[in-house]
C-alpha cells in the first residue's frame, strides 16, 4: 500500500476553492458579472485572449476537480462512467452537429419541444429526447421542462457558423471513427512498432492505402473533409489561444526590418496578427502552392492590405520535403508543423530550414510541449511550469487536451505530440542547438539556433 500524502483532500479543496474566486475575480473585474450556464450571449471576456492567472487558474480548478473526483469516489463508480464517457458523448455530439440542432433552437431562445426539433431534423422525437437529455446533463444544451430544450453558454459554441461546429464534425467523425480502431493497430505486428503514416488507425478503419491528408486531396468527393478541417483548425487556433506568441514571444528585440519566415503558415493566420501587431518585421509566407494563391489573391487582400501595398509580405510557394525555405531569414516559424510528421520526415524540414539559416537565426517551434505526471526534476533551462501539488505535475485533467492530441494524430496520420527532450534531441540531430522555451499557458514556443 502507498502511503498516503498528509491530508490532499484539504489540499485539493484549498486549490479548487483558491482557483475559483481567481476566476471570479476576473471576471468582475472585466464586467462586474460572472457568466451564467444558461447565457447564450458571450460574455466581455470571451473574445479577448485569457491573463496568464486565468488559464493557470482554469487548469489547476480541472485538475484539482477530476483528482478529487477520482480519489473521493469508488473506482469502479469512476471507470464505468469513463467507458460510457468515451464510447457514447462525441456520437451524441455527432448527432447534435449533423442535425444542427444548434441552429434550430436559436429559433426559439425559451425552449423548443423535441416534437417540433424532431419535425426541423428527421430524428424520432423520443430518441433525439434522450439524445439531448444526456448531453443537457453534461451541461452541453438546458432542459427547460420535460422534452423541452434550449441553447446555453456551450451549446451555441456549437452554431453552424462557428469553426468549432467544423473541428467537432471532424473530431466526432474521422478521429472517433479511426479510434475505434486504435486497440487492433497497436497490437498488429506489422503496423504497431511502425511510423509509417499509413499504418495509422484510421487506415486501418477506413482500409485506404493513402494517408488521410493525401486521400483528401485526391479524391474530389472528400475535398468536403479538407476544407472541414481547416476551418476548425481556425476554431482549435481561437480556442486554444495561439495568437498568445503574438505579444508573448519578444518580437521587438529582433529589431526593424527584421524577417520573419512563417513556414507551412496556410494563408498566413498567424503572420496576418504579425504584421498588424509588428509593421516593422518583413514577413515571408511559405505553404503549398494552392494556400499561396489563396493567400496572395484573397485572404491577404481583404485581411491585411497594407501589408501587401508596403511590400511587407512575400508569397512563396514550397515543398519543403524537396527544397529549403527563404535563405536569410532572423527566424523560421513553424506551428503545428512537426507534430504532424514522423521523426524521419521532421529531420528533412529542420536539415532545410539549417542550410537557409544565417549566423543569428533562429527557428521558433510553436507546439505542444508534452509533461510527464512525474516531471519535476529536470535541469533548469528545461523545467516547464508544475502544477502545485498534490496535483500531477503536468496538471492531469487541466492540460488533458495536448494528451488528447498527441493520441489523435496517433489515430489519423500515425504522428505525435513531443516532449521537450524530443524536440531538444531533433533540433540536435539536424544541427540546431535550443535555446529557450517560452510558455503561453497551453501551447509553448521553444527557441532553436545553429550549432
Amino acid at each position: 500500500m502507498i502511503a498516503p500524502a498528509p491530508d490532499p483532500i484539504s489540499s485539493l479543496l484549498t486549490l479548487i476553492n483558491g482557483a475559483a474566486r481567481t476566476l471570479q475575480a476576473v471576471y468582475m473585474n472585466g464586467s462586474d458579472y460572472v457568466p451564467s450556464l444558461d447565457d447564450t450571449e458571450p460574455h466581455p471576456l470571451d473574445g479577448k485572449l485569457s491573463a496568464p492567472d486565468m488559464k493557470e487558474a482554469v487548469q489547476v480548478l480541472e485538475g484539482a476537480c477530476a483528482q478529487l473526483c477520482a480519489t473521493l469516489a469508488r473506482p469502479n463508480h469512476t471507470v464505468l462512467n469513463k467507458f460510457f464517457l468515451t464510447a457514447l458523448e462525441p456520437n451524441c455530439l455527432r448527432l447534435a452537429l449533423m442535425c444542427k440542432i444548434p441552429d434550430i433552437l436559436q429559433e426559439k431562445p425559451s425552449g423548443m419541444h423535441v416534437s417540433e426539433i424532431s419535425k426541423r431534423c428527421g430524428v424520432e422525437p423520443s430518441k433525439l429526447a434522450r439524445i439531448l437529455r444526456l448531453l443537457s446533463a453534461k451541461h452541453c444544451f438546458r432542459e427547460v421542462e420535460r422534452d423541452i430544450f434550449a441553447n446555453n453558454r456551450l451549446s451555441v459554441q456549437l452554431l453552424a457558423s462557428n469553426p468549432l461546429y467544423s473541428l467537432g464534425l471532424h473530431m466526432t467523425g474521422d478521429t472517433t471513427a479511426g479510434a475505434s480502431k486504435l486497440a487492433e493497430t497497436l497490437t498488429d505486428p506489422e503496423w504497431g512498432p511502425s511510423s509509417v503514416p499509413v499504418h495509422s488507425a484510421w487506415n486501418k478503419f477506413t482500409g485506404q492505402p493513402m494517408a488521410m491528408f493525401d486521400f483528401w486531396a485526391q479524391n474530389p468527393e472528400m475535398h468536403e473533409h479538407g476544407e472541414r478541417f481547416g476551418i476548425g483548425m481556425l476554431g482549435w487556433g481561437t480556442t486554444v489561444e495561439a495568437a498568445t506568441i503574438v505579444t508573448a514571444y519578444p518580437w521587438t528585440d529582433l529589431g526593424p526590418g527584421a524577417t520573419v519566415c512563417d513556414l507551412g503558415g496556410g494563408v498566413g493566420a498567424m503572420a496576418i496578427e504579425l504584421a498588424r501587431a509588428y509593421p516593422r518585421l518583413q514577413l515571408k509566407l511559405q505553404d503549398l502552392p494552392d494556400r499561396m494563391v489563396q493567400a496572395e489573391t484573397i485572404v491577404w487582400p481583404a485581411e491585411c492590405p497594407e501589408a501587401i501595398a508596403e511590400n511587407r509580405i512575400e508569397f512563396k510557394a514550397i515543398d519543403f520535403f524537396v527544397e529549403p525555405p527563404i535563405a536569410g531569414c532572423d527566424v523560421y516559424y513553424l506551428k503545428n508543423i512537426l507534430h504532424a510528421f514522423s521523426t524521419s520526415n521532421c529531420l528533412i524540414i529542420l536539415k532545410g530550414i539549417r542550410k537557409s539559416m544565417k549566423p543569428g537565426s533562429r527557428v521558433l517551434i510553436h507546439e505542444y510541449i508534452l509533461q510527464t505526471a512525474d516531471s519535476r526534476d529536470e535541469p533548469a533551462d528545461r523545467q516547464l511550469k508544475k502544477a502545485p501539488a498534490p496535483l500531477l505535475a503536468n496538471y492531469g485533467e487541466g492540460r488533458i487536451r495536448q494528451y488528447h492530441l498527441d493520441v489523435s494524430l496517433m489515430v489519423l496520420v500515425n504522428s505525435q505530440e513531443r516532449t521537450l527532450d524530443e524536440y531538444v534531441k531533433l533540433g540536435e540531430e539536424a544541427g540546431l542547438k535550443f535555446m529557450k522555451v517560452w510558455e503561453f499557458g497551453d501551447m509553448s514556443g521553444g527557441g532553436a539556433v545553429c550549432k
